[in-house]
């Protein structure tokens, strides 16, 4: 299985030369829990690069999930769960994941709780 350094590496090397980044930078402006086993929620600036780079996401809408409330367990859940990079846009009440697999499963538990609670 795929460490979030080993995600961030690949994602480094299709960055263009001049805008590389180490490691280390790359998680410190990319994801939002910056411990080494931390998880793969992207920041604001993650977000962006992975949207200029065109990498492939899927979107849950959080409000077609009945009666869910975002909120610190979920928040943490996601932070266990979710291997591959995943960004919450707050405003439009979305989840974007930035794996198939992850994005299938999720849509084919229809809930997003039980995904989480049975999922990894």
């Amino acid at each position: 299985m795929a460490t979030r350094d080993d995600i961030t590496r690949a994602i480094i090397n299709i960055l263009p030369l001049g805008q590389q980044l180490t490691v280390a930078e790359a998680t410190k402006r990319w994801y939002r829990n910056l411990r080494s086993e931390g998880g793969c929620r992207l920041t604001d600036v993650g977000y962006a690069m992975c949207r200029t780079l065109d990498l492939a996401s899927w979107t849950i809408d959080l409000d077609d999930v009945k009666q869910l409330r975002v909120n610190k367990n979920m928040l943490l859940a996601l932070d266990r769960k979710i291997t591959y990079p995943y960004y919450i846009d707050f405003p439009k009440k979305q989840l974007i994941l930035f794996s198939s697999r992850e994005a299938m499963l999720a849509t084919l538990y229809g809930d997003l709780q039980k995904f989480l609670e049975n999922y990894g």
